[in-house]
């Protein structure tokens, strides 16, 4: 009697072990990818929202802070040659009892002095937080100069 053995063409065990191995790698890489990047994204989307509040303040502030030469600087609140006065409390910052930017974490106002050429020049630094929470906050440090000529 003849035996032969016959190649027999299939999955086997191991092979079926190997290629689930193998695919279940694929599947957690794609997952921590999409993860990450849909994460992003979430951070992306409040971003235009904090930075209009921002630009709220800097655009009424830039206006008359180059009008003015002379400021009185606490770390909550800026008057302007005791006529305009900008304030941070419960979260917003107000132009004279008008609410001008809103979801303000942190804002500190403080005063220094530059000098160029013997001019001396009146800046107030502006440190702002904005946003819900101080997790998804954007924060923003900025330097404004006063007239000087």
């Amino acid at each position: 009697m003849d035996k032969t053995l016959k190649k027999e063409k299939g999955v086997t065990l191991l092979a079926l072990t190997i290629y689930m191995a193998v695919f279940i790698i694929i599947i957690a890489i794609v997952t921590t990818i999409s993860t990450s990047f849909y994460g992003g994204i979430g951070e992306l989307v409040d971003t235009p929202k904090y930075l209009s509040e921002f630009n709220q303040f800097v655009m009424f502030f830039v206006i008359d802070i180059k009008n003015y030469n002379d400021a009185v600087v606490s770390d909550d609140s800026i008057t302007l040659n005791d006529s305009i006065t900008y304030s941070y409390r419960n979260n917003c910052i107000y132009r004279n009892d008008v609410i001008i930017a809103e979801n303000i974490l942190q804002c500190n106002f403080s005063p220094s002095t530059y000098t160029v050429n013997n001019t001396e020049k009146n800046i107030i630094n502006v440190d702002m937080k904005i946003g819900e929470d101080t997790e998804d906050c954007i924060s923003r440090n900025i330097d404004f100069t006063l007239k000087y000529w």
